[in-house]
């Protein structure tokens, strides 16, 4: 029971994992599957949290996507998914999550504006277990809000979580989440075009983690080149 509660709660340490309105192609597995429909492509990420050991990897090829996450040797879970995006603003997605305990997820994502996106996902079945938010770009890429709702009705869950990612110069992104409780993760990411590295602390748990990802596609860059990234590789 205590290893299901550590699942619950384990933040990815790329931001945009942690909010259903944000993720695509890889970081999409285990947060929206919806996003696997946005900008797809080839990617690959892993994070890792010491003591207990968390791994979460993923990974995304066109519309599919496959992921692991285990803790320690007794508790792993598995996920296989699909994201597809209709003509306009909206992605739909749908996941299967196996291993310690299996669930359906149903997911779906929408830019609304280039400074405007909105998520929802949701497992079916007995229960549903809901998560929903937004996420807004008064300055454009520069700063990015993101609130998300999460509702469960037979284990009483209504709870919140919101965050802020500020990007200092192209392809350096510092971020901030916490939840109703206030306790708070912080975090830092460095883009080199198709290499993407983030560390992040949790002050509950006094911890450290840490993730890297790899891309075909090009992300904004600390190291831009002749050829920059292409616009819409990122929301």
């Amino acid at each position: 029971m205590t290893l299901m509660i550590i699942f619950m709660i384990i933040t990815n340490p790329f931001y945009e994992a942690n909010f259903s309105s944000l993720p695509m192609r890889s970081l999409s597995v285990f947060s929206n599957p919806a996003g696997l429909g946005i900008n797809k492509g080839a990617e690959i990420f892993g994070t890792y949290q010491p003591d207990p050991d968390i791994i979460i990897a993923g990974i995304s090829l066109a519309n599919l996507g496959l992921g692991m996450k285990k803790v320690t040797d007794d508790a792993t879970h598995y996920e296989i998914g699909s994201g597809y995006k209709l003509p306009g603003a909206f992605s739909f997605g749908y996941a299967y999550q196996f291993g310690d305990i299996s669930k359906h997820i149903f997911g779906v994502e929408t830019r609304v504006t280039k400074k405007l996106a909105m998520g929802y996902k949701t497992t079916i079945g007995r229960k549903y277990h809901m998560f929903g938010g937004i996420s807004i770009r008064p300055f454009e890429e520069y700063l990015t809000l993101s609130c998300d709702l999460e509702y469960e009705g037979i284990d009483s869950i209504f709870t919140y979580f919101w965050g802020t990612m500020f990007m200092p110069t192209k392809g350096m992104k510092l971020y901030f989440r916490a939840d109703e409780d206030f306790e708070w993760n912080t975090g830092l990411e460095l883009s080199f075009g198709k290499i993407r590295i983030t560390g992040s602390y949790c002050e509950a748990e006094e911890k450290i983690s840490g993730g890297i990802l790899l891309s075909a596609q090009t992300y904004e860059t600390l190291m831009p080149k002749k050829q920059d990234y292409s616009p819409h590789t990122e929301w």
